[in-house]
């Protein structure tokens, strides 16, 4: 899920990729809630999961990645950094809370560019059906505008995940993005394509490892 705006311009490359950057934050705050713990489990365990990978972008940028979620009691923290192939480095965050009774999520986030611009977003996430999870929200970008978003989540298969999302920008214009998310044994891939409004595609290919810890929750005392 994945929304994150800077002024979209066939000759803004660098706002680009740092909106590819952070739509994949946002796409990792709802899919968060795509494979919630059984409900005794939440109650005992808490997950932290940690991971580090690369990426490149169809407008020639690449680099390095790393975040560290931590998962207890139906909410979701995360905490990423990321650092671009001239050195430039950004950071990004992101919040959920799961509310297993109506099956509905809220989630909050942001991502900060390596030029100290900040975009920052928020949203409601509900699983409509097992495997299936729609959302939607706000996006304040860097220069202060608003846009909207919508999505849906669709898992294709065990540790595979489509998502296909649209973003209406403050003046009216639309931007189609797609995000497909696969892990298996410990190793994951993710592809944003993003079609912005003039007809252009961009695209981020990432890969990573990661692993997950689990830690049993500490028993109160008599």
């Amino acid at each position: 899920m994945t929304p994150i705006n800077t002024r979209y311009s066939p000759h803004m490359k660098r706002g680009t990729i740092f909106g590819l950057i952070a739509s994949a934050a946002i796409a990792a705050s709802v899919l968060a809630l795509a494979n919630p713990a059984p409900a005794a489990e939440e109650k005992e365990k808490a997950t932290t999961t940690t991971r580090s990978g690369t990426y490149t972008t169809s407008k020639g940028g690449s680099g390095t990645t790393s975040s560290v979620t931590t998962r207890s009691n139906g909410n979701v923290r995360r905490n990423g950094t990321w650092t671009n192939a001239s050195g430039g480095t950004g950071t990004v965050q992101s919040q959920r809370t799961w509310n297993k009774s109506t099956q509905t999520a809220t989630f909050n986030g942001s991502a900060t560019g390596p030029n100290g611009a900040t975009t920052s977003w928020q949203g409601t996430a509900v699983r409509t059906a097992p495997g299936s999870i729609s959302a939607s929200g706000t996006i304040t970008t860097a220069k202060g505008t608003q846009d909207t978003f919508t999505s849906t989540d669709t898992k294709v298969a065990p540790g595979t995940w489509d998502k296909q999302e649209v973003i209406t920008t403050a003046n009216g214009k639309t931007i189609d993005r797609s995000v497909d998310t696969s892990v298996v044994g410990g190793k994951g891939t993710r592809t944003v394509t993003t079609t912005l409004p003039d007809g252009q595609t961009v695209t981020r290919d990432a890969s990573f490892t990661q692993t997950v810890a689990q830690t049993p929750a500490a028993t109160p005392s008599n």
